[in-house]
């Protein structure tokens, strides 16, 4: 990664130096120096933000382990319990802000099966869809599916609802009903979330 990080701004100095040299306009190379960037940091984001192909998310997230979210999130994903408590304490040491804190410690609670462990932490989620996404999966995991539903019912139509909705739906061995829904949510997501919903729900969405 760092070698291609070298050679693409090698190519970009060398570019604008022979722009510069020829007497190109300004403006000229400050466009090329712009479309450059963006597209390069679009190439390099597009796996976890934009992404359907989920091998290539997987790809990307397997080459980027040395930084703890993702490692955290690929092992939940993989149920790889030693890997998902190492990333834990990394995240914690690196991390301070409270909201990234809760939502990994949510999520890990939630991986571990211990919804009254997610409750000590879901109230510090500050982003109103988050925290009401997170207290379905809650009450979802504490099979209370009646107050899952109202925080599904909360939630604008998209892959938040529909996987709160396909949780209950295999808790309660609706099977057909939770295979459509995790089918909606995967369909909604692209990039990490599309990644760890695949996993998720992958005895559904592979069948």
């Amino acid at each position: 990664m760092l070698k291609q990080h070298i050679i693409f701004y090698t190519v970009i100095f060398l570019g604008c130096f022979l722009m510069g040299f020829f007497e190109a306009p300004i403006y000229l190379i400050g466009l090329l120096l712009t479309l450059s960037m963006g597209w390069y940091m679009y190439v390099q984001i597009s796996p976890v933000l934009f992404s359907k192909d989920i091998r290539k998310s997987e790809s990307y997230i397997l080459k980027h382990q040395s930084n703890p979210m993702y490692q955290f999130y690929y092992a939940v994903a993989n149920n790889l319990d030693a890997e998902a408590e190492e990333a834990m304490g990394k995240f914690q040491s690196k991390y301070k802000n409270s909201e990234r804190r809760a939502l990994i410690q949510t999520t890990y609670a939630l991986y571990k099966h211990e919804p009254s462990e997610a409750k000590k932490y879901v109230h510090l989620i500050k982003s109103h869809v988050y925290r009401t996404y997170y207290e379905g999966l809650i009450a979802a995991e504490s099979r209370k599916f009646k107050e899952a539903k109202d925080h599904a019912d909360r939630l604008p139509e998209g892959w938040m609802k529909n996987s709160i909705l396909a949780e209950m739906a295999e808790k309660q061995g609706k099977n057909s009903e939770a295979k459509e829904r995790a089918a909606m949510a995967f369909e909604q997501t692209r990039g990490l979330q599309r990644y760890i919903l695949y996993k998720n729900f992958e005895t559904h969405l592979a069948s």
